[in-house]
């Protein structure tokens, strides 16, 4: 008789979490750098799906163990609001490396994660507070373009990055 060693619920519990969380952080860097960086895209989109699909499981093993209900509404809105934290993640870790590209991706992240946040939880958006979240996200999204130029804030690490692998 094989005895077959089987993951104690903490320990499954922790790897829904790691899945959950780290595709999230994949999602986020490829946003981020897809937009950032000139070389590389491929790889960011392979990073992209890898993390999607570590969110996905995370987000559907946590969800079977809180008895949720799992349609492709459920799966739409997780990947949703996975991406628009992304944004929210890549744009805050960017900013100053490009502002324009990081004003919208914290524009579309705000907005996003705060409508997917409401649904996900099956929490009523009120009108009033949605308005408010999209005339601020508008004007942070402007002062990014408009205001700030984006070699005003200092030398792009990225640039710097491309710059060195290209004399290689």
């Amino acid at each position: 008789m094989q005895n077959k060693t089987r993951l104690s619920k903490e320990n499954k519990d922790y790897l829904t979490y790691v899945a959950k969380y780290l595709g999230v952080a994949l999602i986020s860097g490829s946003v981020v750098h897809i937009g950032t960086l000139q070389n590389g895209i491929t790889r960011y989109i392979v990073l992209m799906l890898i993390g999607l699909v570590l969110m996905m499981i995370g987000n559907i093993r946590e969800a079977k163990a809180n008895g949720q209900k799992i349609n492709l509404n459920y799966l739409a809105t997780i990947t949703l609001l996975s991406f628009a934290t992304g944004f929210l993640s890549g744009g805050v870790q960017h900013y100053l490396d490009n502002p324009s590209y990081a004003g919208w991706l914290l524009g579309l992240g705000i907005v996003i994660t705060y409508i997917t946040f409401f649904l996900k939880d099956k929490i009523v958006l009120k009108a009033k507070n949605t308005i408010t979240v999209i005339i601020f996200s508008a004007a942070l999204i402007l002062v990014s373009n408009y205001v700030f130029d984006d070699t005003l804030l200092g030398a792009n690490h990225h640039e710097k990055a491309t710059t060195q692998t290209n004399k290689h």
